[in-house]
C-alpha cells in the first residue's frame, strides 16, 4: 500500500507539472500579445483563433487554483490517492474542453492535445485510462455544440464539416489504439521490472544460503579435529593409565579451549557486515600506526604530511580490525622466514580517500594462494592457526565503506597488501556479497 501511494504521488505531481507547463505557455501568449503585437500576430496566424479573454482568463485562474490547492493540500501532505489524481485528469479535461470551445471550437488544430490526458491517464489504471479516453472523446464531440460551427471555403461548407467529423471518428480510433498499445506496453515493462526484481531477490538468498553452507563448512572443518581428538580421548581414558590420564585431561581441556576460540570468532562482530557505523566524531588517521605498532616489534610506520593531520569519520572500530587483520599476516609472514627485516607500514592521503600499504618480505605466497586469499575460510596457516576470514572479512567491510583492499605477493619474497577507503563516505545501503572482485 506504501508503495502504491508513493507511485500515484509522484504520479500526481507529475500532473501538477504539466498543468503549470500549459498554464506557462497561455500567460507567455498573454504577455507576448501586450508586449510585441505584431510579432503576436504574425505566430497567430499559424494557429486557431484567438481566444476569447474573459472565459479563457475564468478558466486559466480556476486551473492555477486547482495546482496550488492539490500542491499544498494533497502533495505536500502525502494525500495522493488514485481517485484524486482521476478526478485531476477528468478535469483537465474539462478545462481543454473549455479553452478549446472558446478559440475555434471543433476546428481548432490543437484538438489533438485531448491525447495528453489520455496518455497520462495510462499511469493510473487501465479502468481510468479508458474513463479519459471516453471522456476525451465526448469533449471532442461536444466542441460541435459549444464552439462556433466550422465554416469551410464557399461552396465546399458540406465537405468541410465531413472532414471535421471525420477527424473525430479518426480521433476515437487513434485513441483506443494508443490506449490498448501504450497500456500492453505499460503492463509488459511492469512484469519485466517485477521479474527483474524476483531474480534479484532469489540471487541474493542463493549468496546468502551459499555463504551459510560456507560458514558452516568452514565451522565443521574447524571444529572436526578438535572433537575427534576429544572423543578418541574420551574413549580411552578407562584403559589409560593415571599419569596417561592426566595428560589427556590437558589435551581435552586444550581442545575445548580451541573449540570455544572458534565458537568465538564466529561470533565475534566483526562478522556482523552490515552492523557498520560511522563514527560520531572524527578520529586522527595516526590510529592506523598505532594500531599496526601495537601487533609487535617488527612494524615500523611512514606517516606522510597529510596522513599525520587527517582525520577520519569511518567507523573506528571496524577499520581498526581491518588493519589489525592486515597487520597481522604480514607479522605471521615475516616470522615464518629467517632474518626478514619486518612489516613495514605507509599511511597517505590521496583524493581524500586514506591510503594504507603494508609491506612485509616475509614467505610470499604463490599465484593461486592469491588468487584466493579472500576466499571465506581459506588460510596458508597451520590447522588451528586460523580461521581464513581476516581478508574475507575485511573487503566485506571495506566495500561497505566504499574502499578497496588489494594484494600483490611474489612466492619467497614477501607481499603488499593495499587498503583505500574514503576518508568522509556515508555507508551504501545494500547487502555485501563479500566475495566479488
Amino acid at each position: 500500500m506504501q508503495r502504491l501511494t508513493s507511485s500515484v504521488q509522484i504520479t500526481l505531481r507529475l500532473f501538477v507539472v504539466a498543468r503549470w507547463v500549459m498554464l506557462g505557455l497561455i500567460a507567455l501568449g498573454w504577455t507576448l500579445q501586450a508586449v510585441r503585437p505584431t510579432l503576436f500576430r504574425q505566430i497567430v496566424s499559424w494557429f486557431p483563433p484567438p481566444p476569447e479573454p474573459i472565459g479563457t482568463s475564468i478558466v486559466v485562474v480556476l486551473m492555477a487554483v486547482a495546482n496550488l490547492w492539490v500542491s499544498r493540500q494533497v502533495l505536500a501532505r502525502g494525500r495522493a490517492t488514485m481517485s484524486l489524481a482521476g478526478t485531476h485528469l477528468l478535469l483537465d479535461t474539462a478545462a481543454l474542453t473549455a479553452l478549446l470551445a472558446l478559440s475555434g471550437g471543433v476546428s481548432n488544430a490543437f484538438t489533438s492535445m485531448y491525447f495528453v490526458p489520455m496518455t497520462l491517464a495510462i499511469q493510473l489504471s487501465p479502468g481510468w485510462a479508458w474513463a479519459i479516453g471516453g471522456a476525451c472523446l465526448l469533449g471532442f464531440a461536444s466542441l460541435f455544440v459549444l464552439g462556433p460551427a466550422p465554416v469551410g471555403p464557399p461552396g465546399h461548407e458540406e465537405h468541410f464539416l465531413g472532414h471535421i467529423r471525420g477527424m473525430w471518428v479518426a480521433f476515437g480510433i487513434s485513441a483506443a489504439f494508443v490506449i490498448y498499445f501504450v497500456h500492453r506496453i505499460a503492463l509488459s515493462l511492469a512484469r519485466q521490472r517485477a521479474e527483474l526484481e524476483r531474480l534479484r531477490m532469489t540471487a541474493q538468498q542463493d549468496r546468502q544460503l551459499a555463504a551459510l553452507g560456507t560458514l558452516a563448512a568452514g565451522a565443521a572443518h574447524e571444529l572436526g579435529s578438535p572433537l575427534a581428538t576429544i572423543g578418541v580421548l574420551v574413549a580411552d581414558l578407562p584403559l589409560m593409565e593415571p599419569r596417561e590420564q592426566t595428560e589427556a585431561m590437558q589435551t581435552i581441556r586444550h581442545e575445548l579451549a580451541r573449540c570455544k576460540h572458534i565458537l568465538q570468532q564466529m561470533s565475534s562482530p566483526e562478522l556482523r557486515v552490515g552492523s557498520l557505523a560511522a563514527s560520531a566524531e572524527a578520529w586522527p588517521l595516526a590510529e592506523l600506526g598505532e594500531a599496526l605498532r601495537s601487533l609487535g616489534n617488527e612494524v615500523t610506520i611512514e606517516l606522510s604530511a597529510a596522513g599525520a593531520t587527517a582525520t577520519t569519520t569511518q567507523p573506528q572500530e571496524v577499520v581498526l580490525q581491518i588493519v589489525r587483520a592486515v597487520g597481522t599476516n604480514a607479522i605471521d609472514a615475516c616470522r615464518a622466514k629467517p632474518g626478514s627485516a619486518g612489516v613495514r607500514g605507509t599511511i597517505d592521503v590521496a583524493a581524500d580517500h586514506a591510503l594504507l600499504r603494508v609491506r612485509d618480505d616475509g614467505v610470499g605466497m604463490p599465484p593461486e594462494a592469491v588468487a584466493a586469499a579472500f576466499d571465506p575460510f581459506f588460510s596458508t596457516k597451520p590447522e588451528g592457526k586460523g580461521m581464513g576470514l581476516g581478508l574475507f572479512l575485511a573487503r566485506a567491510h571495506l566495500r561497505k565503506l566504499g574502499g578497496t583492499i588489494e594484494l600483490e605477493s611474489e612466492h619467497g619474497r614477501g607481499t603488499t597488501t593495499t587498503v583505500r577507503f574514503p576518508l568522509r563516505e556515508a555507508l551504501r545501503e545494500g547487502a555485501t556479497d563479500g566475495r566479488g572482485g
